[in-house]
């Protein structure tokens, strides 16, 4: 029987316990305001990429290396999530550590910082 997912008021700390903030994505060192954040760095991300949209969130197309990347807004946490599929696992781990350098960059001209991922 399907059951409903539990409310979360402790998401930073949540991320923190079950180590999902180093599993994917740029974290931003600013809470206040993290989805407007957000949003001005979608827009400047589609500035340098081939891109397809979606909802709150954009589709990165890449023919060298090939493969797609997804870049969005964690819609709960302050960070940007980057997910990627090539045709390898070393391809998508090269799409994935470019788009993620791509969005420090942006978020580095925008002025956010980034906050250290926990290891």
């Amino acid at each position: 029987m399907p059951q409903a997912r539990r409310e979360k008021k402790d998401h930073l700390i949540y991320a923190d316990v079950v180590d999902s903030k180093s599993k994917a994505g740029v974290w931003m060192g600013e809470r206040a305001s993290f989805q407007e954040k957000q949003g001005r760095i979608i827009e400047a991300l589609k500035e340098r990429a081939d891109w397809v949209e979606l909802k709150d969130a954009i589709m990165v197309i890449s023919a060298d290396p090939a493969g797609i990347t997804v870049i969005a807004p964690n819609p709960t946490l302050p960070g940007v999530i980057v997910l990627a599929d090539g045709g390898s696992p070393a391809t998508s781990a090269k799409l994935q550590a470019a788009a993620e350098e791509t969005v420090r960059e942006v978020m580095g001209e925008l002025g956010t910082a980034e906050e250290e991922a926990v290891a």
